[in-house]
């Protein structure tokens, strides 16, 4: 069954908030009418260009309505939120706001398609929101999700400015995936925790990405020759 949810706003709109989350910063800030990695939202709405941004972790939407807002005529933003109850929400939001150019999809991404155990429930049964995560457990609390390769998610044809990735540990499957979408057009990178700079230079050596700066807990990486 779904976490119900309040319905929550701040200055860049209304949100389907999940209850029983007030542990989870995104959920007590939003509830409090504020902004959750204001920096990151700032940064990402200020680079978007004229492209398209890659949202996965998109938890009850709180990054959307903000990203939508600044968003090029055309461009849109691909938003991926593997667990149940949290897509119900972001999908909500997404409503409560009228986001047209939002395509919100119910997968994980991964470096291959099929499904993937992802709990979203804890030993107790209460929801865990955003520190759902991949496992390769079985059993109460852990649901089956759908995984896809954003090579095959998102058209190859659309531009992509900005990837952004908070999938708790799945950074570097979700990257593989993105093989195509990386090298045919050099996004700048925005992921969480992720302080691989080597791995990224071993994985995509022609893109030459190098860590940039940090935005709360995300490091962003911007390919060779890229300057912001």
């Amino acid at each position: 069954m779904t976490n119900t949810g309040t319905i929550a706003e701040n200055r860049y709109g209304s949100y389907s908030v999940p209850e029983g989350l007030d542990h989870r910063p995104a959920v007590r800030l939003v509830k409090a009418g504020d902004v959750y990695e204001p920096d990151t939202i700032a940064f990402m709405r200020d680079h978007a260009g004229a492209g398209d941004v890659i949202h996965a972790g998109t938890f009850f939407g709180d990054f959307l309505p903000g990203l939508s807002a600044a968003m090029a005529k055309g461009a849109k933003i691909w938003a991926f939120e593997p667990s149940p109850d949290s897509f119900a929400h972001a999908k909500k939001t997404v409503s409560l706001n009228k986001l047209r150019n939002v395509e919100l999809g119910n997968f994980a991404l991964s470096d291959r398609e099929g499904e993937i155990g992802f709990r979203i429930r804890d030993a107790d049964g209460n929801p865990m929101g955003g520190h759902a995560h991949f496992t390769e457990e079985d059993g109460p609390g852990v649901a089956k999700v759908p995984a896809v390769m954003l090579d095959y998610a998102v058209p190859l044809d659309r531009p992509v400015s900005i990837l952004q990735l908070d999938v708790e540990g799945h950074e570097g499957a979700a990257l593989l995936g993105a093989y195509h979408i990386l090298h045919r057009w050099r996004p700048i990178l925005v992921l969480e925790e992720f302080s691989r700079p080597r791995w990224l230079r071993k994985q995509f050596p022609r893109l030459g990405y190098r860590k940039e700066r940090r935005l709360h807990g995300n490091w962003v990486y911007l390919p060779e020759g890229r300057e912001i």
